[in-house]
């Protein structure tokens, strides 16, 4: 029953191979700087900042590698979501159907986004910046539609993935940003 490919193994792996020299690319002292210019234009300045230096491989990235470091933490934080919802659907105790409806309706959009953010990176290693956006935005639909099944509902499954929801968007948006900061930094 998984839904998860071959190709979603290997993803990471081609990943590193492709994205190793941005990923080394800058020098450690200035990247501070690197990563203030990355999160400079976020809404969310400090949790963007926070979330590269919890990266030890941010120390040393470029913009690009910056960009992809984030998206991978929002792919990652999906897919966490979208096993999270396969796990509660296989026990419902106690869930009304109204509950297991959304949460099904949650995991099928999940496994959407995950693929979306799938090919958001993608896009970023083929330095095809408004893909990357495409797809992520894609990504962040598929999150709005999972938040209007579980609007309302009291159930603490309900709750916890309304709040994964609002994470993970928040995630993407941060690597939306740092992906526009790199493109635009390319393009000059």
């Amino acid at each position: 029953m998984s839904h998860f490919s071959l190709s979603s193994l290997l993803l990471p792996l081609a990943l590193c191979l492709v994205l190793g020299p941005h990923l080394i690319a800058a020098q450690s002292p200035a990247n501070g700087n690197l990563i203030a210019k990355a999160c400079e234009q976020a809404n969310h300045k400090d949790f963007c900042i926070n979330l590269l230096k919890s990266d030890r491989s941010s120390s040393k990235a470029d913009l690009r590698g910056l960009a992809f470091i984030a998206l991978h933490l929002a792919e990652k934080n999906a897919s966490a979501t979208a096993l999270f919802l396969r796990d509660t659907l296989s026990k419902p105790e106690g869930d009304s159907d109204a509950v297991q409806q959304a949460l099904l309706d949650c995991y099928e959009h999940y496994i959407t986004a995950v693929e979306l953010l799938e090919d958001s990176t993608s896009a970023l290693v083929s330095d095809i910046y408004n893909d990357v956006a495409k797809f992520a935005k894609a990504a962040v639909a598929d999150l709005d539609t999972c938040d209007a099944s579980v609007k309302g509902l009291k159930a603490g499954s309900a709750t916890e993935v309304a709040n994964k929801n609002r994470d993970i968007r928040q995630l993407i948006n941060t690597a939306l940003t740092i992906a526009h900061v790199a493109a635009t930094s390319k393009a000059h």
